[in-house]
């Protein structure tokens, strides 16, 4: 009797046991069901019930970071900023390590007002650094600079050391590195007027590629280093279009041909199609179109105007006026997101991207001067700062 006795409380605490798991398991599974289901609200725009259900998933499991990661961005989606900040807050507290998750960064930074990537200045003392481009390698960078209006070319490390003065004489501007980095083509007024020309890092030799009366500007290298595409106003001189120039012949082709003003070109990284801006409508929008000039599509467009434009897979970088000052942005093709790079009280002028994309030079008019800034888009802004700013909002 004693024996069957200890066999009966053997199963019953066997079944107390796998009752417990069991209890365990769906608690789980309920979780998960509340996550999962607030994530396929999400990707429908059905951000209300998002909400709900991951507000479900929180009750049961309030320390769980990954329901306050997407209550973040849920509460963002319906403009809800405080809970959405709170959140984040949350995340930070909680030490998770999706506190420092870059989608989620540029999403509180830009809730906040701040820039999601810090710039830092190129220091050059006393010179107005008007453009930049980055070399294929991204360690340096050439600049158009001066301390008088007449602007000579620069090689500099993007710390602002060993400046050296490459081209000089007239007005010299819009550097672009070949993609071997062995050339730079660049814009020149020395004999009068607006032309093409490439310096030669090697040689040090200076080669002009387009003669004429015209305004010649806004050279881009094509992925094989083979042609420009660049503006000019060759044949009417009212109608700025868009021409490539084979370096080695020179032969010229003409791209577009209409009413409107068709303007900074460059090579995606294909090199099958150019990206430029055009004021074919009520104000200046992003197009694409093939490397023969055809096939021309809308590919970004706003109420403002919105031009430079630089395509890198599928980001799309550019400057617009569309929150009132010239600021950048970055717009995501395939995601259709769109991201305010800059955020500041001076107006922000062209934009160059490094190859990779992970690198953004910005020309910022800074009182009479223009100064050079970097920013590093493998970089943004820290996790203290942004909590220190959201504290700091909340007091004012």
């Amino acid at each position: 009797m004693k024996k069957r006795c200890n066999v009966l409380k053997k199963i019953c605490w066997t079944a107390i046991a796998l009752f417990a798991v069991s209890m365990s398991v769906l608690s789980g599974c309920a979780k998960k069901a509340d996550l999962e289901l607030g994530k396929e609200a999400m990707k429908r725009g059905d951000y209300r019930a998002a909400v709900e259900f991951f507000s479900q998933a929180l009750k049961k499991d309030s320390l769980n970071p990954y329901v306050h990661y997407n209550l973040c961005f849920a509460y963002a989606s319906l403009d809800s900023i405080e809970p959405s900040l709170g959140h984040y807050v949350r995340i930070a507290e909680l030490g998770s390590n999706l506190k420092d998750d870059k989608a989620l960064k540029e999403l509180v930074a830009v809730l906040i007002s701040i820039e999601p990537y810090p710039s830092s200045v190129i220091p050059m003392p006393g010179m107005n650094q008007f453009k930049g481009a980055f070399s294929p390698k991204g360690d340096m960078i050439a600049v158009a600079a001066s301390k008088s209006d007449r602007a000579d070319i620069y090689l500099v490390n993007l710390d602002g050391s060993n400046a050296q003065k490459v081209v000089s004489g007239g007005m010299n501007t819009d550097p672009v590195f070949s993609p071997d980095g062995g050339s730079i083509a660049f814009v020149s007024d020395r004999d009068g007027d607006e032309d093409l020309y490439l310096y030669d890092l090697t040689t040090r030799e200076v080669r002009q590629l387009t003669r004429n009366t015209a305004q010649d500007f806004a050279p881009s290298f094509s992925p094989d280093g083979r042609d420009l595409v660049f503006v000019s106003n060759m044949d009417e001189m009212l109608k700025w279009e868009i021409y490539t120039i084979n370096i080695e012949s020179g032969r010229i082709a003409r791209l577009t041909n209409n009413e409107y003003w068709d303007g900074f070109p460059k090579f995606a990284a294909g090199g099958q199609s150019i990206v430029f801006s055009s004021k074919r409508g009520k104000t200046e929008d992003i197009y694409v179109m093939r490397r023969d000039g055809g096939g021309v599509e809308l590919l970004y467009s706003s109420p403002a105007d919105d031009n430079d434009p630089t395509l890198v897979q599928e980001n799309l970088f550019f400057k617009s006026e569309k929150d009132g000052e010239w600021e950048i942005y970055r717009y995501n093709i395939e995601r259709q997101h769109l991201l305010r790079l800059t955020n500041n009280e001076w107006p922000d002028w062209n934009p160059r991207v490094s190859h990779d994309g992970t690198k953004i030079l910005v020309a910022r008019k800074s009182g009479k001067r223009w100064v050079l800034h970097f920013l590093n888009l493998a970089e943004p802004v820290s996790t203290d700062f942004i909590v220190s700013e959201i504290k700091r909002r909340r007091q004012e």
